[in-house]
């Protein structure tokens, strides 16, 4: 068993040195990757998920989202998802003004959907840097399962409050800002696929922002 454990190691180790970049294994069962810069998101997604198939093994295929080998084999990409952040300050300070789009921050990140015969069974993002766009996270299937499935088209974006650890798909801008729930959060009384407009979510989330001690939720 251990001389079986080594050449796993090194078996990842060389890999890894065949690659533009650093992958190391993360929390439930995510990666993180630093592969070479592309000119577009779209070209860092197919980059990233060339080398999400080719170091997905028997050991973290199932925390990553597949059910096999075989479907990382098959995987493609889904339509992306882009991210906006409401950072803490600015949600502290909100007043309840009608215009809450104010309050979003271009993340400069894409959520890539990992589809098997169209059917959601991971993801990867795609990260805006100086140099260009770079896939560096994979994994985060339960989360991309839920905002694919409590999104109404294909144009709809992502807002996520990372202080309160909680994410929106959302459509519409300036006073038709709306966002969707995807998940029962019982903190704030939302329910799961409720549309709700953004100043109406704001001004809830504004009194746990305000409140926020800076300690993980």
């Amino acid at each position: 068993m251990r001389i079986r454990g080594a050449m796993l190691l090194l078996l990842v180790a060389l890999l890894v040195s065949g690659c533009k970049g650093r992958m190391f294994p993360a929390a439930q069962g995510n990666l993180s990757a630093d592969p070479a810069a592309s000119g577009s998101s779209q070209e860092a997604a197919q980059t990233g998920l060339k080398l999400m198939q080719s170091l997905v093994m028997t050991e973290n295929f199932q925390g990553l989202g597949f059910s096999s080998l075989d479907q990382v084999k098959n995987a493609q990409l889904g339509d992306p998802l882009k991210l906006y952040r409401v950072p803490l300050d600015a949600l502290s300070a909100y007043k309840g003004d009608a215009n809450a789009f104010g309050l979003l921050q271009d993340a400069h990140k894409m959520i890539y959907p990992v589809t098997v015969d169209q059917q959601v069974v991971s993801s990867l993002s795609a990260t805006q840097r100086d140099d260009g766009w770079r896939a560096n996270e994979f994994g985060n299937s339960a989360l991309t399962r839920a905002l694919v499935a409590h999104r109404a088209s294909k144009d709809d974006f992502v807002v996520w409050v990372p202080a309160l650890k909680i994410y929106f798909t959302a459509r519409g801008e300036g006073e038709k800002l709306v966002l969707t729930t995807i998940m029962d959060d019982p903190r704030f009384d939302f329910k799961a696929g409720q549309d709700i407009p953004a100043s109406r979510v704001f001004a809830v989330l504004q009194k746990s922002a305000s409140a926020y001690n800076g300690l993980p939720q």
